[in-house]
């Protein structure tokens, strides 16, 4: 099967007909001003390698040149009779001049629906072309998704691909467990214990002085549960043993255990890949120069959600600076979601915050340490399939 793809500006939509219907063949049809040098050349990268990768052929037409577009559509029918036109991108121009070419003679039509991956018929038939529910052999990776806007995933804490610490599951259930029984309390005592711990290296059993006591009800809440163990205090100096590195590097840095919980709940919910802890390199080369952080990245089929974690009061700075890398990164699909305890201040300051990020398009999940993880998931899946646009009006 070849399909004629009507480029679009957002990169999402020139993918899924290839990676969900698997042609022989894609043609790109745009215009010079969508369909430029770098755009063709993170699609053919895209492809490179990739298992069933169609063979590409790019056809681009000036900007205002209607009948160069009619042309080169009218020339492809010639070569390909039995081609299939996917309208869910393009411009003005190409949708066009496919329409009049369509008035002309029965082509076979479709478009798909980027958020709820589906597929929709809209004139002529094809074996190969069922309406409803589709599904890439192969979902679109997070550093994909950056690679194909012109960056690169310069750094990150955990991957779905990557190797997992393998206690991760029952360390991060009993950690939160602590962390649901005091939220208000977690930073300032995971404060306490990085400073204890500045100097250890690799050691899991610490000792050192600290400028202040860990609150009693938070250490017994570890003890309980095995997190730290032999722990003791001699005049001002503190001992301790924790359960393992991957427990110690989370007690000594308060806002890991809110990320783990969101890629934990990605993993168990239907995202195609989530990375935690990511270092975004604007330029794409990993050498340098301008970067952003985002605790956690999202992909649910070719939708991004960049998820910003707040374990302490949030500053309304977050809002932007979860919108400025999704933005730039994410495309028009892309879904800016913010997760906290919470917003800190009063209810004035809380109200404002909350009606900036409904007019920012930010997803805003507060009480996060009272929710189920599968109605976090629920909460971010139903946002990538939905968009959060449908929903700023909903509290």
């Amino acid at each position: 099967m070849t399909i004629v793809e009507l480029f679009s500006g957002e990169m999402s939509e020139n993918l899924l007909s290839a990676l969900c219907l698997r042609p022989e063949k894609v043609i790109f049809l745009g215009t010079q001003s969508q369909m430029t040098d770098g755009r063709i050349a993170a699609l053919r990268a895209f492809f490179k390698g990739r298992a069933g990768a169609p063979a590409l052929r790019f056809l681009r037409v000036k900007d205002r040149d209607y009948a160069g577009a009619g042309n080169a559509i009218r020339d492809t029918l010639r070569e390909e009779p039995e081609v299939c036109f996917e309208m869910t991108g393009g411009s003005d121009l190409t949708l066009a001049a496919l329409g009049a070419a369509a008035a002309e003679k029965k082509l076979t039509l479709f478009e798909l629906e980027v958020r709820q991956q589906r597929l929709r018929l809209l004139q002529g038939a094809s074996p190969a072309l069922k309406p409803g529910l589709i599904r890439p052999l192969r979902g679109i990776t997070v550093s994909e998704s950056i690679r194909l806007r012109g960056g690169s995933l310069a750094e990150s804490s955990y991957t779905l691909a990557g190797a997992l610490p393998p206690d991760l599951e029952r360390d991060v259930a009993d950690l939160w467990q602590v962390y649901q029984a005091s939220p208000e309390i977690w930073t300032r005592q995971c404060s306490l214990l990085a400073n204890l711990t500045a100097k250890s290296g690799g050691r899991l059993t610490v000792s050192g002085t600290m400028p202040e006591k860990c609150e009693h009800s938070h250490i017994q809440a570890l003890e309980k549960l095995d997190l730290i163990s032999g722990y003791r205090e001699e005049g001002n100096t503190v001992t301790l043993t924790f359960r393992n590195a991957h427990v110690k590097r989370t007690l000594t840095r308060a806002g890991d255990l809110l990320e783990l919980w969101v890629f934990l709940a990605a993993r168990e919910s239907g995202f195609t890949d989530a990375v935690m802890g990511a270092k975004i390199d604007w330029n794409g080369t990993d050498r340098g120069g301008t970067s952003n952080e985002i605790d956690g990245l999202l992909m649910y089929g070719a939708v991004p959600v960049y998820v910003s974690c707040k374990i302490g009061a949030v500053p309304k700075e977050a809002l932007y600076e979860v919108d400025t890398v999704a933005f730039r990164f994410g495309g028009e699909y892309a879904v800016k979601a913010l997760a906290c305890s919470r917003l800190g201040g009063p209810e004035a300051t809380r109200e404002t915050l909350r009606q900036r990020a409904r007019d920012m398009g930010v997803l805003l999940i507060e009480e996060v340490d009272r929710l189920p993880r599968k109605e976090l998931a629920r909460r971010l899946r139903s946002a990538a399939q939905e968009g959060v646009s449908l929903r700023l009006t909903q509290r």
